[in-house]
């Protein structure tokens, strides 16, 4: 049940995250059919998808070391954001410190996910796999379950051995 619940996380963060990453740096291919897709090609799409989950996992960290650092809570600093980003929304207060502390975050994020992006990328890069295929396969993951089966039935078996 752990397991199913890590490939679900797994698979959510792996679309949102990869399909931003690769889409900034390529045009977008065509969706690769399920049939087209390989047992070993979602093998290999779960290894870099691993690597990008752990790469993603590392800029969190480092997101909630600096907002430790810096005197904030994430979930005070998700409600200010989330304030900021819905200004139809019920304003929130702001100290002098947390606006500071806000300004000073928006900047490290932007760098912090910059680099992120670039270990990806380098990631994709380094793998048996084309990055426009990976795009490819993450893309038709999120229209076709029957391929999103298959993926985790492999991932749960890599998982186990």
């Amino acid at each position: 049940m752990n397991i199913l619940k890590r490939v679900k996380a797994l698979i959510l963060s792996l679309i949102i995250c990869s399909t931003a990453v690769v889409a900034q740096n390529m045009p977008m291919p065509q969706i690769a059919p399920a049939d087209s897709v390989s047992d070993s090609e979602l093998e290999q799409f779960v290894i870099i998808a691993q690597e990008l989950q752990g790469i993603r996992m590392e800029l969190d960290s480092l997101v909630v070391a600096k907002l430790e650092e810096e005197g904030m809570s994430t979930a005070r600093f998700q409600e200010i954001m989330q304030s900021k980003q819905n200004p139809e929304g019920e304003e929130i207060e702001l100290t002098t410190k947390e606006e500071e502390t806000v300004a000073n975050m928006q900047s490290f994020l932007q760098q912090a996910s910059m680099s992120a992006q670039k270990q990806q990328m380098q990631s994709i890069q380094e793998s048996e796999m084309s990055a426009q295929r990976f795009q490819s396969i993450a893309q038709a993951m999120q229209s076709d379950k029957d391929l999103a089966m298959r993926m985790q039935t492999i991932a749960m078996e890599m998982e186990s051995n």
